[in-house]
C-alpha cells in the first residue's frame, strides 16, 4: 500500500466511522536520513485518530512513535516529502495493522510457552514468538521473531511486522480492542 492510499483509507474511516481507529506503520527510506539507522528507527507507529485524517479538522497534524522507542511524539506531517515537505523523509513501506496478513485469525490463536519462558502464538499462517511482560494489569509483548506462510513456503517476518502483530496480539489479550 503506498501512503496516499493509507491517507485516504483513514480518512474515509473518520467520515464515516469516526468512533473506529485502524493503526499503520510507516517506514522511511535510509536516504531520508543523513546517517544509517535500522529498520525500527526508520519505522513509526501512528493512529487514524490524528487531525489530519479527519475531514472537519483545521490542523493537519499526524503524530507518531518510532518503533525503537526512541523518538516518540514527532510530528510525521511536518517531516514527510508526502505533506508537502520538499527533500522531506521519503515513505519506503507503509501498511494498517488490521489488514495484515491473519489479522482476523488472531482471536482463534493458539498460544504454547516456551521452555525459555517465551510465548509462540499461532494464528491463520502465522507463527509470532514474543516474551509477554505485565506491567499494571496489562499484557506488553516484547517482538522475538515471527514467521508466515506465503503461498506455501514459509518466510522470515521483518522485525517491524513482527512489532505489528504484537501490538494485535497484546490488544486481543488484553481485550481493549475488537479484531
Amino acid at each position: 500500500m503506498n501512503y496516499a492510499e493509507l491517507k485516504q483509507t483513514f480518512r474515509e474511516l473518520k467520515k464515516t466511522s469516526p468512533k473506529d481507529d485502524l493503526t499503520a506503520h510507516i517506514t522511511f527510506t535510509q536516504d531520508s536520513y543523513a546517517e544509517p539507522y535500522s529498520l525500527l528507527s526508520r519505522t513509526y507507529s501512528f493512529s487514524s485518530n490524528n487531525n489530519g485524517f479527519w475531514p472537519d479538522k483545521f490542523s493537519r497534524s499526524i503524530f507518531a512513535y518510532c518503533l525503537d522507542g526512541t523518538d516518540q511524539g514527532v510530528r510525521l506531517d511536518w517531516y514527510m516529502e508526502e505533506e508537502g515537505n520538499k527533500d522531506g523523509w521519503k515513505v519506503e513501506n507503509c501498511y494498517i495493522l488490521e489488514q495484515m496478513q491473519d489479522a482476523a485469525a488472531i482471536p482463534s490463536l493458539t498460544q504454547l510457552n516456551q521452555d525459555d519462558g517465551t510465548v509462540c502464538y499461532l494464528f491463520g499462517s502465522t507463527c509470532i514468538h514474543a516474551c509477554e511482560i505485565r506491567e499494571n494489569g496489562k499484557i506488553r509483548l516484547k517482538p522475538l521473531t515471527g514467521d508466515q506462510s506465503i503461498l506455501g513456503e514459509w518466510a522470515e517476518l521483518p522485525v517491524d511486522r513482527v512489532c505489528g502483530y504484537c501490538t494485535l496480539l497484546a490488544r486481543y489479550l488484553n481485550r481493549t480492542v475488537e479484531i
